[in-house]
């Protein structure tokens, strides 16, 4: 979808529109938060506190247009079912005789092993991200009601602006900290 200002300006996305409206440390501060974190939740997260109010879906395909992310997730969940399916025909192989029992228990081990630690990565980065989204969904959730209470009194905007944006940089550079 393209877009046309009255001034003759042609945006390819939402997103882009958006991103010439504020200010330009802002938009540069998001872009950059957007190509480093792999998470569209955390960066629609960020999008609302910096004032985006459009959807996820026109964010979402402005990050997958403008970044390649990588999908460690799918990627380990790959690697896990490719294991769980080397080890079942290893036991096939040993069980037919196609492979001796003491070469084969060596290797089913070895296996058996990696395939515990890729379930522990797969689990503690589940852990990680689910914690980070809640965190984050509660920080917007909080500066999103505390805007609302007090966008009728301009003489608290600006220092609520600005506690919101020193909250929110508190609360990322912990949970990146993590």
């Amino acid at each position: 979808m393209t877009t046309t200002t009255q001034t003759g300006k042609v945006y390819l996305t939402v997103v882009d529109q958006w991103l010439d409206t504020i200010p330009a440390s802002d938009s540069e501060d998001f872009k950059e938060f957007a190509e480093a974190t792999t998470s569209i939740i955390e960066i629609w997260v960020y999008a609302g506190i910096v004032g985006y109010t459009g959807s996820f879906n026109d964010l979402s395909r402005w990050v997958k247009m403008k970044f390649k992310k990588l999908d460690r997730r799918g990627i380990l969940n790959s690697e896990i079912s490719a294991l769980h399916s080397d080890i079942q025909e290893l036991r096939m192989a040993i069980t037919s005789g196609e492979i001796k029992g003491s070469d084969g228990a060596a290797r089913l081990a070895s296996l058996e092993k990696e395939l515990r630690s890729h379930i522990e990565t797969s689990e503690r980065f589940n852990k990680t991200t689910d914690k980070r989204g809640l965190i984050l969904a509660g920080a917007d959730r909080v500066i999103r009601e505390l805007t609302n209470i007090f966008k009728d009194d301009p003489q608290f905007a600006e220092p609520i602006d600005n506690a919101m944006n020193a909250v929110w940089a508190k609360v990322y550079s912990e949970l990146t900290q993590n």
